[in-house]
């Protein structure tokens, strides 16, 4: 599977769409056969398979009836149909800030985000946009979107510390942060802005859900040096997703032999990194710097 910058389909979608094809392969039915008995074109059940298309629960119902009776039982039939439930009524995360963060493409990583159970985020630039706090996001935005208005700046900036919020809370994913010391040394503002920045970061790896590592300059040559990344990871039987965020759109990766070497890429990153009481210590370093 090629990379794409389709943003793919919710938690409850991919599940349902994975319980249906192996319902299918089961059956030993093809999706032309499954059409005629259901009423339906091959490739719109193919779509939905595929977790690239909504459906609803009449024809859900119509599959288990139809093409899947007796492959079901009670509790699965139940699993199944809630799952069609839940994908209708997932809300957005940020609905009042839709068309901002559609152009931004920013939108369906967001969507993703939320339902994911763990995530697993380097960072070779920056700090990680989970552990910002709002002045040093709107410092990074700015200047790296040039196109946005104030207000829109702003906006983006809320969405970002809402997102924190989320992970902090107690429905929020496992956070894993991997951090090239050259994110921390690089100036997004004045001094006394860096500072908090960092006295935040600390903060943050205080958490029990929330991991930082550090990956101290004198690492040299990386796997990281070709750029950030954000591995997510949700409940089975969904597959993990790569989501690498480019200038003009971001690329996402589901099959597991392009998501295996970002895998091996971070667990390689988090040997080379700091221990924990040293990546503290190095921050500290970087702060007393901030003093001078």
């Amino acid at each position: 599977m090629a990379p794409t910058n389709e943003v793919p389909a919710s938690v409850f979608r991919r599940e349902l769409g994975l319980r249906l094809r192996d319902l299918r392969k089961e059956s030993g039915l093809t999706l032309a056969e499954v059409g005629e008995l259901v009423g339906v074109h091959h490739g719109h059940l193919s779509r939905i398979e595929r977790g690239q298309r909504a459906t609803t629960e009449r024809l859900v119902q119509d599959l288990l009836d139809k093409a899947y009776a007796g492959l079901v039982t009670d509790v699965s039939r139940m699993q199944i149909l809630d799952l069609v439930r839940a994908d209708s009524v997932k809300e957005e995360p940020h609905p009042r800030h839709r068309a901002l963060l559609a152009s931004t493409q920013i939108g369906g990583y967001l969507r993703l985000e939320r339902s994911a159970r763990s995530l697993k985020a380097y960072e070779l630039a920056l700090v990680t946009g989970l552990l910002q706090t709002d002045e040093y996001a709107e410092a990074v935005i700015r200047p790296m979107r040039p196109d946005l208005t104030a207000g829109e700046v702003r906006a983006l900036v809320k969405v970002r510390m809402k997102r924190q919020e989320w992970l902090l809370g107690a429905d929020g994913a496992t956070l894993e942060a991997v951090i090239d010391e050259a994110a921390l040394r690089r100036p997004v503002g004045p001094p006394d802005l860096m500072k908090r920045q960092m006295e935040h970061l600390l903060s943050m790896a205080e958490h029990e859900r929330v991991s930082v590592r550090l990956l101290p300059l004198e690492t040299g040559v990386h796997a990281g040096l070709y750029g950030s990344f954000m591995v997510m990871d949700f409940p089975a039987p969904n597959p993990s997703i790569v989501w690498v965020e480019g200038l003009a759109h971001s690329l996402y990766f589901e099959d597991r032999e392009r998501v295996e070497p970002y895998d091996e890429a971070f667990n390689g990153l988090c040997k080379k990194a700091l221990p924990p009481a040293e990546a503290v210590s190095r921050i500290e370093k970087v702060i007393k710097e901030l003093h001078q």
